[in-house]
């Protein structure tokens, strides 16, 4: 698996925590803070219920590599709320190891519309 798929599947497995409100999980996983579980709440509370997209296809998760070579972001774009596609973007951040093989941090950083 290539560390652009070990991304991707990290941030689809904690977007899914994310709709089944495990927030204590994603935290001791340290995927999580608690200011950004606050934001997240306060978001979510505004837009309605997270919900998983229809099919799998339609959850696009983009893995961009910064050109400092100093990690990785993730995005899915676009959340579901109460089963209908919004504007709003989940971006997490992801560092990998040297050799370029594994993932050694992962974390929810912040949403965007």
């Amino acid at each position: 698996m290539t560390i652009e798929e070990q991304i991707r599947q990290l941030t689809k497995e904690a977007f899914v925590d994310l709709v089944h409100l495990r927030y204590d999980k994603l935290k001791e996983e340290n995927k999580l803070n608690e200011e950004t579980e606050n934001f997240l709440k306060e978001v979510f509370q505004e837009q309605g219920i997270l919900s998983l997209p229809p099919s799998n296809e339609e959850m696009e998760i983009d893995v961009y590599e910064y050109n400092d070579n100093s990690g990785f972001c993730a995005e899915i774009r676009y959340l579901w709320f109460d089963d209908e596609e919004s504007p709003i973007v989940l971006f997490c951040q992801a560092k990998a190891d040297e050799e370029r093989t594994r993932v050694t941090e992962f974390y929810i950083e912040t949403l965007d519309a």
